[in-house]
């Protein structure tokens, strides 16, 4: 129990009133502080204290390597396939029958040499023909001298008026009759001549033998065939083309054969001039070297570097994917725009861009993975000697 000081009255000291006693002081500092603050503080000035206001700051430039985009050719390669066979294939045959093959003179895959001997006829009846013929000749010349000696004789004799013009007719007309025997008598010569040499076979040009249809022994019939040679022993791959293809294909063009593991250079020889309505495919020729191991019915693959029309290209690290497509960055001052790209091919590090850039458009290559639309960026200097 405590007395006033000031009333003199005993005041009661309870728990409650010893509880409330810290919180009246605190409540009684904080409200001198706050009429202090608003005492000592300047006119105009805030109550609460400043604070430093947040200025934007600007996102740090990224450096990047820029390329212009320029137009150039790409080559592109046309796929085909198809088989072996043989540039020019010539099939020989008998051209005169009911002779017995005497010699055949080769082997199949032979290389054979123009005007060499394949095959060989019994020739004895063709040889005995022309012994006859040369006779027929001789025979023949020897009558038109006894024919133009009594013509000369008659015309000197006419000369004196000692011989009948009848007799004078007699002898021009004998001596042109001996002529058109004489002839005759040559034409049938020559005949048997070539009748003789029909029993030889030859080869018309240098080649190589792919097959052989005659034995020794057989009778020949007309028009039977002996021999089929490959002309020079060249090949050529008939490849089958798309007809959409055929267009970028021009004679001279390089090829790739591949058969297997083995890979052959080549060149377009000729293109053929008809498409099959049925697979709407065309045949290119493709001209295959002496030494490329082939054999015609082969079957192989052929890739054609074909030239594609010039465009828009650009190196392929330039080329960057958002949302699933295609796109790339272009300079603008010091921004980059996204370009949303329409691609085709792809060769030697450059991509082929149909739609979506121009000619000369500043296109970021180096950094183009890491940067949004819109972004600030620095363009490196280029490197010397590049």
């Amino acid at each position: 129990m405590l007395d006033s000081p000031s009333t003199g009255i005993e005041v009661r000291d309870t728990p409650r009133r010893r509880w409330l006693r810290p919180v009246l002081v605190v409540a009684v500092l904080g409200g001198a502080a706050w009429l202090g603050w608003h005492v000592l503080a300047p006119s105009g000035t805030p109550a609460t204290p400043p604070t430093a206001a947040a200025q934007p700051v600007a996102p740090p430039a990224l450096t990047v390597a820029v390329t212009p985009a320029r137009p150039r050719a790409l080559m592109r390669t046309v796929s085909g396939d198809g088989s072996v066979v043989a540039w020019q294939e010539l099939v020989l045959a008998a051209e005169t029958g009911g002779l017995r093959v005497a010699e055949v003179a080769f082997e199949e895959g032979d290389h054979v040499t123009a005007g060499q001997v394949l095959v060989r006829l019994e020739d004895a009846v063709p040889a005995a023909q022309l012994a006859q013929a040369e006779a027929a000749v001789a025979e023949a010349e020897a009558a038109l001298g006894i024919a133009r000696a009594d013509l000369n004789r008659a015309v000197e004799l006419s000369r004196t008026q000692n011989t009948p013009r009848q007799v004078l007719d007699q002898r021009q007309a004998a001596a042109r009759q001996a002529e058109a025997r004489l002839a005759s008598s040559g034409a049938a010569r020559d005949e048997a001549r070539v009748r003789l040499e029909q029993t030889r076979l030859r080869a018309p040009f240098d080649g190589i033998v792919l097959k052989r249809a005659i034995l020794p022994g057989a009778v020949s019939g007309v028009g039977q065939e002996m021999v089929r040679l490959l002309r020079d022993g060249r090949l050529e791959l008939d490849a089958r083309v798309p007809e959409l293809d055929l267009a970028t294909v021009t004679p001279g063009q390089p090829v790739r054969v591949l058969h297997g593991a083995r890979e052959i250079v080549a060149t377009v020889r000729a293109i053929a001039p008809t498409v099959s309505a049925e697979s709407r495919l065309g045949v290119v020729h493709v001209a295959l070297p002496a030494d490329s191991g082939l054999r015609p019915g082969m079957f192989a693959r052929a890739e054609i570097r074909a030239e594609a029309p010039s465009r828009i290209v650009v190196p392929q690290e330039a080329v960057v994917f958002r949302d699933g497509a295609p796109s790339a960055f272009v300079l603008r001052g010091e921004q980059v725009a996204l370009r949303r790209l329409t691609t085709g091919a792809r060769q030697d590090g450059v991509v082929e861009v149909l739609q979506g850039l121009a000619e000369g458009d500043q296109v970021v290559t180096t950094g183009a993975g890491f940067l949004a639309e819109g972004d600030r960026v620095r363009v490196a200097a280029p490197v010397a000697g590049r």
